[in-house]
């Protein structure tokens, strides 16, 4: 019998039960399709390497409590939550704004729970989980709808689902309990919450083509995503940077991601040991950009999709 894939499944003929049927079968396929690029995309950004004041494969960045085994166990703990933020997703789509954001807390939280629980209490993808719980819960809405999930209808469809959380989550304020909430409270800076309300167009405008073109050019992932990477860290207001109530480790960041920039990014002849040298002056100021890797993840699982 010849395998069947989503793409080769026959328009259903029969109405009632068998319709309904099919329509749930290929639900499923799509949420676990999505959820296998969700984690691909976190593998690479994990595997990435070197990376400035990041983990890797060869070094621990600016981090002296995990490393790249962390970050295994934990997206290994997280990838049996991925499909059910799609259903959660699909199962809300009537939902108002607000009322579809709750509904994916829960499974959000639970997913975190699994992360801590993997890493024994070390926060390897809390911003992970937030980004792409919103963006698979999304791909369920538009899956409901009946409509494609591609990185155009997806980015839009955050934006829609996210405009409120910066106001509702960060507009009333009383003492802030995370680094993000104190960047806006001293800086008003929105952190991954802003970025989910633009429907990631940090990523959709600026990491992502740079992606393509450099993959175009060298038929390398690993320059592709370095790329991605330095144009994020040189433009991304990156909140996980301000962690002492001052900008000065945040904007020292982007000043020496736009120097790599501007003598070619990755495809500079000398581009490693300029980025390993950047790793190691990050990693003694004890700066770590995890804001711009989990949106490397994001440009990694939206690149995969265009695929």
């Amino acid at each position: 019998m010849p395998d069947v894939s989503p793409d080769t499944l026959p328009t259903p003929v029969l109405p009632g039960r068998s319709t309904r049927v099919v329509t749930a079968l290929h639900d499923r396929r799509q949420a676990e399709h999505l959820a296998d690029l969700a984690e691909r995309a976190l593998l690479a950004e994990v595997e990435l390497s070197p990376k400035p004041g990041l983990v890797d494969p060869l070094s621990c960045g600016a981090h002296d409590d995990m490393d790249v085994h962390t970050f295994l166990a934990s997206i290994a703990a997280m990838r049996p939550w991925f499909p059910v933020f799609h259903e959660t997703g699909r199962a809300g789509h009537r939902d108002g704004r607000r009322a579809f954001v709750a509904r994916l807390r829960g499974p959000g939280q639970a997913c975190e729970d699994a992360m801590f629980a993997a890493t024994g209490g070390v926060n390897t993808h809390k911003g992970a989980v937030f980004a792409f719980g919103l963006l698979l819960g999304c791909a369920g809405r538009l899956s409901a709808a009946g409509e494609p999930v591609t990185v155009a209808s997806l980015s839009h469809m955050t934006a829609r689902m996210a405009s409120t959380i910066v106001g509702q989550e960060l507009g009333h304020l009383g003492r802030p309990r995370t680094y993000g909430e104190r960047a806006y409270a001293d800086h008003g800076l929105t952190g991954a919450r802003g970025e989910a309300a633009s429907g990631y167009r940090s990523v959709v405008d600026v990491a992502l083509p740079a992606y393509h073109q450099v993959l175009a050019r060298t038929g390398r992932e690993d320059l592709a995503l370095l790329q991605a990477l330095l144009e994020l860290m040189a433009g991304t207001d990156d909140t996980t940077l301000v962690k002492t109530g001052s900008l000065q480790g945040m904007r020292h960041v982007q000043a020496r991601a736009r120097e790599l920039l501007q003598v070619g990014g990755a495809l500079a002849p000398d581009i490693t040991a300029r980025v390993v040298a950047l790793d190691e002056d990050l990693s003694a100021r004890q700066l770590s950009p995890g804001g711009c890797a989990d949106l490397l993840a994001v440009t990694a699982f939206f690149a995969r999709l265009d695929r």
